[in-house]
């Protein structure tokens, strides 16, 4: 017995998110493009839980040169999330996130070549191509699935291929162990290990390219569509993907801002054939308006900050966990990373928990329950931060990475259940700017980090305060005249 097809709106994304199905095209596109960014995060981070023990000691670089790679590593993503947003919104996300998953390895291969930390820094910059595999995920899925399961198949899309940082902190000592149990020396060794992550973005990018399936079918029936086309009503949606880099996860809201619905008649007039230019002219001073009235909201402003302390915190803690473990325990490569994957692993359940939480506490206290769960959710962060640097044995490091791993992500999800509220129009916007704040304080705090390298618990305290700091400011956060200080009468 066939399985019931899923339930189709009118423009031909899913109404259902069925996890154990690959259905064409809806569940087909929503595991590919998991998996993609799953390969594209791995890859992303191969080189980390090797860096301390195994390359920096082969190329001759000290820790603080390491250091000032992860930087690049991070930050360079700022730059390649707008280009494959604009990749995106020519090409669409299936032949965007091939061209990620295509190109990303090869700087990561070079790295086997460098000779100096400058050569280093400038692969890991190239390197940082694969981090923007999130802009064509989240449009591709956004794309697939109507605004009742959205934002619970972003959740779990986002949440899942996060967990390549974790998985490549697993992975690739093991890998590197293999080779050298097989009669690698260990300067060959670590090389041929980043053939794997290599090769597992190359797969990703042939299904991409020759399976994957690019936008859904209208739903409608053929007859009613040139019912439709002959009364000249057109429907038109737009997502702007370095919007869509960060649409919403963990809510059933979706971007109607960019929703528009033309009834007037066509007109194949040659007067008509002049107008493209000048709409095209339009449309970018609109965006370029929405953008600048979106950053200089003070609840965008907020939630840049929030998604900075949240996501911005996963970044640089994937980029300094292994090494940390290493030197503050005196770990194996092999142990470190085994532990270290956990931080990452737990984006299995985390992120899809902070959406959750954040719908759930909008039915019991409306928007003010949003912003509350922001609170504990950042407050409980940086506590945790906290007692993790101050940790003197293994077992309770491993219990205070596990908490700050589940309020980390959560908080992921949680922030963007406020986003879709903070703007009634160009939510897209604020949507991108807030992602944008994401990757920035992913690269502050590595700054943090590379500043402290030599006593790295006392990065983990500073940014411990920082976030707390950042959940502190919920208390200033007022979306739709609801705030938690606030009540709209």
């Amino acid at each position: 017995m066939s399985p019931k097809p899923l339930p189709l709106d009118i423009y031909g994304r899913a109404r259902q998110l069925r996890l154990f199905s690959l259905s064409r095209p809806h569940m087909l596109s929503f595991h590919i493009s998991w998996l993609s960014f799953f390969a594209a995060f791995t890859c992303w981070f191969a080189l980390n839980p090797l860096l301390k023990s195994t390359i920096a000691p082969d190329i001759g670089l000290t820790a603080r040169q390491v250091s000032s790679t992860d930087v690049a590593n991070v930050g360079s993503t700022i730059f390649f999330r707008l280009v494959v947003g604009v990749l995106t919104d020519k090409f669409g996300p299936r032949m965007s996130m091939a061209f990620i998953l295509g190109l990303g390895p090869i700087p990561l291969l070079c790295v086997g070549f460098v000779k100096n930390v400058a050569q280093l820094a400038i692969a890991r910059t190239f390197v940082g191509l694969l981090g923007a595999a999130f802009v064509p995920c989240q449009y591709w899925t956004t794309a697939f699935f109507s605004e009742s399961v959205v934002g619970t198949a972003n959740a779990v899309a986002g949440g899942w291929g996060n967990m390549g940082g974790g998985a490549t902190f697993l992975l690739m000592p093991n890998i590197f162990n293999g080779f050298v149990s097989a009669g690698l020396t260990k300067h060959q060794a670590w090389r041929v290990a980043l053939l794997v992550p290599a090769a597992f973005c190359w797969v990703c990018a042939l299904i991409c390219i020759f399976v994957a399936p690019n936008r859904p079918a209208a739903a409608l029936p053929q007859t009613q569509q040139h019912r439709d086309e002959s009364n000249a009503t057109v429907v038109h949606y737009e997502m702007p993907a370095t919007a869509a880099s960060t649409a919403p996860t963990g809510t059933s809201e979706i971007n109607r801002s960019n929703l528009s619905l033309d009834t007037k008649p066509h007109d194949d007039s040659p007067a008509d054939k002049s107008k493209p230019d000048r709409a095209v002219s339009a449309y970018t001073l609109r965006n370029m308006s929405s953008y600048l009235r979106a950053l200089l909201s003070p609840p965008v402003l907020i939630l840049m900050l929030h998604y900075a302390c949240s996501f911005g915190v996963e970044l640089s803690v994937d980029s300094v966990i292994g090494s940390y473990l290493q030197t503050h325990f005196g770990l194996g490569q092999t142990l470190a990373g085994n532990i270290g994957s956990i931080f990452g692993l737990m984006n299995l359940f985390s992120r899809a928990t902070g959406g959750i939480l954040s719908d759930v506490m909008q039915r019991r206290f409306g928007m003010r329950g949003r912003i509350l769960i922001q609170l504990i959710l950042l407050v409980l962060n940086g506590v945790c931060l906290i007692l993790f640097s101050f940790t003197g044995n293994l077992a309770s490091a491993v219990v205070a990475l596990v908490f700050f791993s589940f309020f980390t992500e959560s908080a992921c999800g949680s922030t963007f259940g406020v986003v879709p509220y903070v703007a009634k129009t160009g939510m897209g916007m604020a949507s991108g700017l807030v992602g944008a704040g994401g990757t920035a304080g992913g690269a502050l705090f590595n700054v943090l980090f590379h500043h402290y390298v030599d006593t790295p618990e006392i990065g983990f305290r500073i940014m411990g305060a920082i976030v707390i700091g950042a959940g502190l400011s919920s208390f200033m956060l007022t979306v739709g005249g609801h705030g938690l200080l606030t009540r709209r009468p």
